[in-house]
């Protein structure tokens, strides 16, 4: 497996360090941010492969996150996300943001690390 560049966002420290320990073990190169200006700092500063993005965080939200980094890098970053939020709506949105997934939480780690093997 590829170890890829992965970018957590998730104001949820909880969530955010889970995600980030499971990655870790399987050898992913990790980043977290906690809100969306700062995903957005970091993924300027170090291109991930991926970006797992929560869609409620403070400042700039998720789905504006997701706008700006596909207007920036298109293809060449994959965006899932992972939220609470799982109306139809909410989905609709984030994949038209540019999310390629919408998974609610929690995610099923197996999942994401097989999103992340591909």
């Amino acid at each position: 497996m590829r170890r890829q560049q992965v970018l957590i966002v998730d104001d949820n420290a909880d969530q955010a360090e889970t995600l980030r320990a499971l990655l870790d073990l399987l050898g992913h190169h990790l980043q977290v941010a906690v809100d969306g200006r700062r995903a957005i700092e970091m993924a300027r500063r170090q291109r991930p492969d991926f970006v797992l993005l929560d869609i409620g965080l403070p400042g700039l939200d998720g789905f504006e996150v997701a706008r700006q980094l596909k207007n920036e890098y298109g293809s060449a970053i994959r965006i899932i996300a992972i939220s609470a939020y799982g109306s139809e709506t909410d989905r609709r949105e984030s994949l038209e943001a540019g999310c390629e997934l919408h998974l609610m939480k929690p995610a099923d780690p197996r999942f994401i690390e097989s999103l992340l093997g591909a």
